[in-house]
């Protein structure tokens, strides 16, 4: 019921299993479950689990399966731009030699890097992610960052990364969003 609430408003997609990157059947499963679960809604949009890719191999599965947009572009240890751009753009498949219509959507930030790789406070992490923030806005970039349930929840083990996330969103993104509307 939950899913299918939040895919009345929201865009719902699938975030497929480590074991679904090896097996096209696993991933169709997970595709069509997903779909049912938010009332047999086409799903088209992707993150691979703990950012786990084989190229160009999981890139064709997606494809195979209707997916048009995937957000699994970035590190899984530290925070930067791993396609070297803060723009989506088509997946060119180059053992084919043809563009796809695959949109990626690189992201530059995960909390998880910060916290679990990097060991950084939220402080650290704040201004990480404003110089990150920054470097996208001066070439008209998309900021695309994942947040992970569990740091926006009440477990202590991460006190205060909630407050940092919205500090965020409050302090720097929504200023530059009300300036240019």
């Amino acid at each position: 019921q939950l899913i299918k609430r939040h895919a009345e408003k929201y865009f719902v997609g699938v975030h497929p299993s480590w074991q679904s990157n090896s097996s096209e059947a696993i991933l169709k499963k997970e595709i069509e479950t997903v779909g049912l679960l938010s009332g047999n809604r086409h799903i088209v949009i992707s993150r691979q689990h703990y950012i786990k890719m084989k190229l160009p191999e999981t890139y064709r599965r997606l494809i195979n399966e209707g997916i048009e947009l995937d957000f699994s572009m970035g590190y899984g240890t530290i925070n930067g731009f791993r396609a070297s751009i803060a723009a989506p753009f088509k997946w060119f498949d180059l053992l084919k030699n043809e563009v796809t219509n695959l949109t990626i959507y690189p992201f530059c930030f995960m909390e998880a890097n910060s916290f679990y790789e990097l060991k950084q406070t939220t402080e650290q992490t704040y201004k990480e992610m404003q110089q990150l923030y920054a470097a996208v806005k001066k070439v008209n970039g998309t900021f695309v960052t994942i947040w992970h349930n569990h740091f926006l929840g009440t477990d202590p083990l991460f006190a205060g990364w909630k407050e940092m996330y919205e500090l965020f969103l409050r302090e720097d993104l929504y200023w530059d969003f009300h300036q240019s509307a």
